[in-house]
């Protein structure tokens, strides 16, 4: 076979499938992140010169693949959740695939280019729309490495991501020899960025970031497992769990004391005044700022809810309330519900209901400092942080519920992304679970304190609220954008080629 002709299909489809369990094995679930430097390399090989139709068919494999076992959490909504989820997110992948193969057999030569561009703007059109999150990003696989993520300050996730594409693009143009002539520019640009990255983290772990209000804070995972967190027959349970765990975090000198996502077992709990005397009463004993969740409800016939959080200060008083606005489709809302509702498949559907465009960022004036409040799946995507730091934010605060992942190994991969976005915007991070995880980040992404999945417990640190600016707060996405103008003059470079058979 010439050496310029593609695969067999049949060997394609072998080498796509392997770079998807290999893009899987990186992550989370079995943490070898190493494989994130080539697990794409198969996809690479197998992609190349196979025209539209099968670059189509094996960017679905290998996007439904990966997808399909990454989203595997979203089976706690029921099957059809699940399908449509792992399935939606095999759109872009898809396309993507098709364009590469196109691209490939016209012009080989830019194919490395092509493909890393196009990957950077995969991963950024994917956190468009209702289901965009950056769930399964490249860069992920590395949050655990403060020195390698320092870079998303300047350029966000897509920076790390880039590096990595560009390391699996070096080993394939010493592969392919259409690729020769490029291959000392691949290497050498490919080990002067990965350097430089390495060399900027170093120095800003070291840095000074100038003075900045130091605060303690606390979180409290009270560890309700789904089984019993809305029986009413465990709701005393659970707040007095909620009292003993904060006033153990105030004890031990926690004076902004977060709780997990709708972790008060009652509906509406501001209209239940026992209740509300309870909470503010806390706060005042503790003298402390608390973040409490709740489920709000609107009032309306379909009995449809909002996902809150609201602060307490620490004279017992209700000082705002910040109501979700990025929802969880098909988990926490049923898209095209007046015809899909009345399918009982369908009933393990919530029925929130988004919140308006407010700030979403608090004032503790006592403590001099503005949590700006994400809540559960609104950490999943770069600009609800970068938005909250727009509007003042100097700390930033996810309450979540990540009971519903179970032991699925996604509980990790939810935290980890707080990771990238305290890094990203240079504030400190807080995160609240019910069962898990929680813990306290600083700006640099280290973790500070981390707790156990499914235990109940507190975890306490001093905190420094940032002000300064990151460039990627700065700038913004320039490099996605830039990634998707590379592609498509890719693709429009192409289209005047020839294909590997020398035919227009």
């Amino acid at each position: 076979m010439p050496l310029r002709e593609p695969l067999p299909f049949r060997w394609a489809l072998s080498l796509c499938s392997g770079s998807a369990l290999l893009l899987i094995l990186a992550f989370p679930y079995a943490r070898l992140w190493l494989l994130s430097t080539g697990c794409l390399l198969p996809l690479m090989l197998s992609l190349r010169a196979q025209g539209a139709l099968r670059g189509f068919l094996l960017g679905t494999l290998h996007g439904f693949l990966f997808q399909s076992y990454i989203m595997f959490w979203a089976n706690f909504f029921g099957p059809p959740a699940y399908l449509f989820l792992a399935g939606y997110k095999t759109v872009l992948p898809s396309f993507f695939g098709a364009l590469w193969g196109w691209q490939s057999r016209r012009n080989p030569v830019w194919f490395p280019l092509a493909f890393v561009s196009g990957w950077v703007g995969l991963e950024y059109i994917q956190t468009f729309g209702p289901f965009g999150v950056t769930w399964g990003m490249l860069s992920h696989a590395w949050a655990r490495m403060p020195v390698a993520i320092q870079g998303c300050a300047l350029l966000g996730p897509w920076l790390l991501s880039l590096l990595l594409l560009m390391v699996n693009a070096s080993v394939y143009v010493a592969l392919r020899p259409e690729c020769r002539p490029q291959r000392r520019w691949w290497w050498l640009v490919t080990s002067l960025a990965l350097l430089a990255n390495v060399g900027y983290g170093a120095w800003r772990l070291g840095q000074d970031f100038g003075p900045g209000q130091r605060f303690t804070a606390g979180v409290v995972q009270n560890s309700m497992g789904r089984d019993v967190r809305w029986n009413p027959e465990y709701a005393q349970l659970a707040l007095d769990k909620l009292n003993r765990l904060t006033c153990a975090a105030a004890e031990q000198g926690a004076r902004l004391i977060v709780w997990p996502e709708t972790a008060i077992p009652f509906r509406d709990f501001r209209r239940l005044p026992k209740l509300t005397l309870s909470v503010g009463m806390l706060g005042l004993t503790t003298h402390s700022w608390l973040i409490v969740g709740s489920i709000e409800k609107v009032g309306d016939e379909q009995e449809h809810t909002l996902n809150s959080a609201s602060l307490i200060s620490p004279e017992g008083g209700f000082e705002g309330r910040y109501d979700k606005q990025r929802l969880v489709p098909g988990g926490e809302y049923l898209p095209l519900e007046k015809w899909l509702r009345p399918f009982k498949i369908f009933d393990p559907v919530m029925r929130y209901v988004a919140g308006p465009e407010s700030l979403g960022v608090f004032s503790c004036p006592s403590l001099k400092i503005r949590p700006g409040m994400l809540i559960c799946f609104e950490s999943m995507v770069p600009y609800l942080a970068a938005q909250r730091v727009r509007d003042g934010a100097d700390v930033l605060v996810v309450a979540t519920n990540d009971g519903w992942f179970g032991e699925n190994s996604a509980i990790v991969h939810h935290f980890e992304m707080a990771i990238f976005r305290a890094v990203e915007q240079g504030r400190p991070m807080i995160q609240c679970g019910n069962t898990g995880i929680s813990g306290l980040i600083d700006e640099r992404g280290r973790v500070l304190r981390e707790t156990p999945i499914n235990q109940e417990t507190i975890a306490v640190h001093e905190l420094q609220a940032r002000r300064q600016l990151t460039v990627y707060a700065r700038v913004g996405d320039l490099l996605p954008w830039l990634a998707c103008g590379v592609f498509l003059g890719c693709l429009a470079g192409s289209r005047g080629s020839k294909t590997l058979a020398g035919k227009d």
